[in-house]
């Protein structure tokens, strides 16, 4: 093997250590554990629990049954992704089958899903047979449950040796630019360095009880606390719903291992509960947007003995590719908290607007390169994102991040190059909420942006009305209803401002900040 599937990486800025992959997949880790502690609870699901081997003979027998329905390698299928061992053993069984799983959160509104699986165009769709069908948006469902188990006494083999280190393994959907979600494509090879990778962070050598998982599973958010405990024979604790706070942090015989979520998470989490941390949980692992260090100081001796994991990587870059960890003690005395050093067989490179590498105390763009870089975009494309480069170790991904490197030799995260945004640990680009908006009825043009500092990171926008919306304006409850029939959640705009216009400046971009002044100054002028 040559470039970045050796972990080489000449030039780099930084290198993560170089490692041998474990297995050939996530597939192949949980077998082992199936095989080696298959009396070990894989899942908590409120007062039911699934060990291993239950887990495994599960998975294998879906397996079985999406074979005898025609399901091949290569084929990706779609999930209906609820927080239950069914759902867990589907996924598994797609990847046994070298066939890839694209979830699908059940709570998204139908408009974004049909988004998806037009894409997607699934083989078939798997769901539990809870809730309604009409997810599968017209594609051919299977009703797992109705697969029947292996039985008692036979064999549970992967088939065919099971799934290769460059078989697809999974399908999930980021923010696009052109206005339509992205398919990121990941393979096993990516997913298994991230799984030997992210356990050094958040598995502590002594084992904790378990790792809960509250996120939406469509999202590379929740697929740390899913593939890294089960490739190491821990539980997860599954929860109902994504805002089950209290249960998250009801008290426990033993502490969790990690608990992993945004700041936007933890500044609810203070807000509402205070938790005790440390009683809580060995380590938090918290991604997706900037980590304050004011925040975790807030938390004061909440988080005694509590390591931090600020934890950074764009979805291309299969969940992370930095981190760094520290103590409520020890953290800088910076803006925000390092994104620290590589993952394994990963190299960072630091370059200029010319390309050039920057040392110690400059700053550039990220570019990353390693075995955790995707396949690429489901149906191509990616601009200049993904890119081929023996200078830069072969596939590797330009950010878009702005970073500085310090003379520690780790990362610190100074913002974006372009106009992509995060709130909540989503990231969205501005032209899909934007293509969105003008699908509207009365709606000529729309921005937006995100409002921060609060409890939570929210999406804000500012519309501009057609002549017909001019003579019947609708409402702010009605542009954020039917923006919630077309977006999760967490990027339905807390606030709507109708404007005359949206602001340039002058190189004739949109100026967000002004067109916000504009609103702040019509609202100081009573009447206006």
């Amino acid at each position: 093997m040559t470039g970045h599937r050796a972990g080489v990486f000449p030039g780099a800025t930084l290198v993560g250590e170089r490692r041998r992959l474990a297995a050939s997949s996530v597939v192949e880790l949980i077998g082992r554990c199936a095989a080696v502690t298959p009396d070990a609870v894989a899942l908590e699901c409120g007062a039911t629990t699934v060990t291993y081997r239950q887990l495994w003979r599960r998975s294998m027998s879906i397996a079985a049954g999406l074979r005898e329905s025609g399901v091949e390698a290569g084929d990706i299928i779609g999930v209906i992704a609820r927080r239950d061992a069914e759902t867990v053993a589907a996924m598994i069984a797609v990847m046994a089958n070298r066939a890839a799983y694209a979830p699908i959160d059940p709570t998204n509104p139908l408009g974004r899903v049909r988004l998806i699986l037009d894409q997607v165009q699934p083989r078939c769709v798997l769901w539990d047979g809870t809730g309604s069908v009409e997810y599968a948006s017209g594609s051919p469902t299977v009703d797992t449950t109705h697969l029947p188990d292996l039985p008692a006494d036979a064999a549970a083999p992967v088939p065919d040796g099971g799934p290769r280190h460059d078989d697809l393994a999974y399908v999930v959907f980021t923010s696009g630019s052109t206005g339509v979600p992205k398919g990121v494509l990941v393979e096993h090879r990516s997913l298994v360095n991230y799984i030997g990778w992210a356990a050094t962070h958040v598995l502590p050598d002594a084992g904790g009880a378990a790792c809960p998982l509250f996120a939406s599973m469509s999202y590379d958010l929740a697929l740390t606390t899913l593939w890294v405990p089960l490739a190491h024979g821990r539980t997860i604790v599954m929860m109902d719903g994504s805002w089950d706070y209290a249960r998250l942090y009801a008290q426990r015989p033993r502490p969790y291992d990690f608990i992993k979520a945004t700041p936007s998470h933890f500044r609810l989490f203070e807000r509402m509960l205070r938790p005790q941390y440390r009683s809580a949980a060995k380590r938090l692992m918290i991604g997706g947007e900037p980590l304050e260090p004011a925040m975790l100081r807030q938390m004061g001796d909440r988080l005694d003995g509590v390591e931090v994991v600020n934890h950074y990587g764009p979805t291309e870059t299969t969940i992370g590719c930095c981190a760094h960890r520290s103590t409520v003690s020890d953290l800088p005395d910076l803006p925000t908290v390092p994104i620290g050093s590589p993952a394994w067989n990963t190299g960072a490179y630091v370059v200029d607007d010319r390309g050039a590498p920057v040392g110690v105390g400059g700053h550039g763009e990220l570019i990353i390169s390693g075995f955790g870089i995707a396949r690429g975009y489901l149906g191509g494309g990616g601009g200049d994102r993904f890119f081929d480069d023996p200078e830069f170790g072969g596939r590797s991904y330009r950010t878009g991040d702005i970073v500085e490197v310090l003379p520690d030799r780790v990362l610190l995260h100074l913002g974006r190059k372009d106009g992509q945004l995060k709130v909540s640990g989503h990231r969205f680009e501005p032209a899909e909420l934007r293509r969105h908006a003008l699908s509207l009825p009365r709606i000529a043009d729309a921005a937006f942006d995100v409002i921060r500092g609060g409890v939570l990171d929210a999406v804000e926008a500012f519309v501009v009305l057609d002549e017909e919306g001019t003579r019947n304006p609708p409402t702010e409850r009605e542009i954020r209803t039917q923006l919630a029939s077309l977006l999760p959640g967490e990027l339905v705009p807390r606030r709507v401002h109708v404007v005359p216009g949206i602001e340039v400046n002058a190189n004739g971009k949109r100026d967000i900040q002004a067109t916000r002044a504009l609103v702040e100054a019509r609202t100081a002028v009573p009447g206006a």
